[in-house]
């Protein structure tokens, strides 16, 4: 099993979201974020996982991202390196994503 470690973007992205969800429903909220965590256990344990995104440009070479269990709509954008996968982004996919990734 790979660790697997939130870069400083991801985390903010992650309080982002569960403070906007918070707003209206608090559980909604911390299952979401439950979710996002698992998510990120699996693909510690089956690196590997996941899309590679169809964005053109060279430094998003390497990325792959997986919707989050039960949350489909929240993605998980992250790097595997030899030792550790890195999370990038975790995004809502109707964001337009390629400008969020510069």
């Amino acid at each position: 099993m790979k660790a697997v470690s939130f870069n400083p973007v991801a985390i903010t992205d992650l309080d982002e979201i569960i403070s906007h969800l918070s707003e209206d429903n608090p559980d909604a909220a911390a299952n979401v974020r439950t979710a996002i965590f698992e998510t990120a256990h699996i693909l510690g344990s089956h690196p590997g996982l996941g899309i590679r995104p169809r964005f053109s440009a060279p430094r998003f070479a390497g990325i792959r991202f997986i919707p989050t269990s039960n949350y489909p709509n929240y993605l998980v954008f992250y790097r595997e390196g030899t030792e550790e996968i890195e999370i990038l982004r975790i995004l809502h996919g109707a964001r337009n994503l390629p400008p969020l990734f510069e």
